[in-house]
């Protein structure tokens, strides 16, 4: 890990806006790749949501920020090469550093509730954070 650890509100967002998670077999890809990295101890993973068109990531990165989004981004768009030949992630990312307890227990529930305000809530291919097994709330955090 780090010296000093940072968590991190992450928001990456498909080419174009392009729907590319609507398929359920692509957002369970992503799923899939999200996992493999964590396991991996690329990063903690505290929270996700994977939406038609963007993922929504807490994460607490054991590289530095900009290498962590490129083995997720790159990961992800190499598993789906051999079933899609365009650009699959808009250039750059969203972050935010998390500053405090508050703002982890905030952005969290950003992140669980976002599907809803979509109403998105009863799709199939929107996926949110609750189905899965996660990471604690770091200590830095007060975890």
């Amino acid at each position: 890990m780090r010296a000093t650890p940072q968590t991190y509100a992450i928001t990456l967002v498909c080419h174009e806006r392009m729907r590319l998670f609507q398929r359920e077999t692509n957002a369970n890809l992503m799923i899939a790749t999200l996992y493999r990295y964590r396991d991996a101890g690329r990063f903690l993973l505290h929270g996700f949501v994977i939406m038609p068109d963007h993922a929504h990531l807490l994460l607490s990165p054991t590289a530095s920020l900009e290498q962590t989004i490129g083995i997720i981004k790159g990961g992800y768009s190499f598993a789906m090469r051999k079933q899609f030949r365009h650009s699959v992630w808009q250039e750059g990312y969203y972050a935010h550093r998390i500053i405090d307890e508050s703002d982890f227990d905030n952005q969290l529930a950003y992140i669980a509730a976002n599907p809803e305000r979509r109403r998105l809530i009863d799709c199939p291919y929107v996926h949110t954070r609750t189905e899965f097994i996660l990471d604690p709330k770091p200590l830095h955090l007060g975890g």
